[in-house]
């Protein structure tokens, strides 16, 4: 083989693999915070929240301290989870308003919180004998 031929040979397998090695060993940018980043602070702790309950739910809200916190859409399944952002504290206080069907039997709604390195809680409440509406205060404490 002729040196040019060998040389370009050369250069055309070294561009070759040194193209997809150049992307893959690029330094990826930092991505934006994402919502939830931007919710937790020094001040604030992540708890998981696991809300179970009977019958076919049309809507519900989890408030604290009156502000809204979480919003449950209609669920046919009886869980919905999702993680609550709350002040690092030793004890929570959550408003929770569910509403089913009107003319529904009596339902039964258990919230479950699980903050990081301390022991899940659950408390349950029970609508009264029209189970359309549950309009309650959940309290936990560790």
């Amino acid at each position: 083989m002729s040196p040019k031929l060998t040389t370009t040979l050369t250069v055309v397998g070294v561009l070759l693999a040194g193209i997809p090695l150049f992307h893959l060993t690029q330094e990826v940018p930092l991505r934006l915070q994402t919502p939830q980043q931007l919710c937790e602070t020094p001040s604030t702790q992540g708890i998981y929240a696991r809300v179970q309950f009977t019958g076919k739910l049309l809507s519900g809200t989890l408030r604290f301290e009156g502000k809204d916190i979480a919003t449950i859409a209609q669920h046919s399944d009886g869980l919905w989870e999702t993680e609550l952002f709350l002040p690092a504290s030793d004890s929570h206080e959550l408003e929770a308003e569910l509403h089913w069907a009107e003319g529904s039997p009596e339902n039964a709604v258990s919230i479950t919180l699980e903050p990081a390195q301390k022991p899940a809680q659950t408390v349950t409440r029970w609508t009264g004998a029209d189970g359309s509406i549950l309009h309650d205060l959940f309290i936990f404490s560790w």
